[in-house]
């Protein structure tokens, strides 16, 4: 979809004439996930989202510190 004039989606701001990708309702990417949402996972699934993005050790790795990594990874 283009963009008819600027608007704001899933957080990112898009100007007139920039393509808005689909997204598909309950699927995330990591480019996704606001600081907000990781804020306030549990430290269950924050594990769960550094194995899938390869981040090594991540059972062993406090929610606090994982939180941190996957922002800083994310740049949020």
């Amino acid at each position: 979809m283009i963009a008819e004039y600027t608007v704001k989606r899933n957080g990112r701001w898009y100007k007139a004439g920039d393509e808005i990708p689909d997204i598909v309702p309950g699927e995330k990417s990591s480019g996704e996930y606001t600081k907000t949402e990781i804020n306030r996972m549990s430290t269950a699934d924050l594990q769960a989202l550094a194995a899938e993005h390869g981040i090594e050790g991540a059972e062993e790795i406090s929610g606090a510190e994982l939180k941190r990594i996957l922002i800083e990874q994310f740049g949020l």
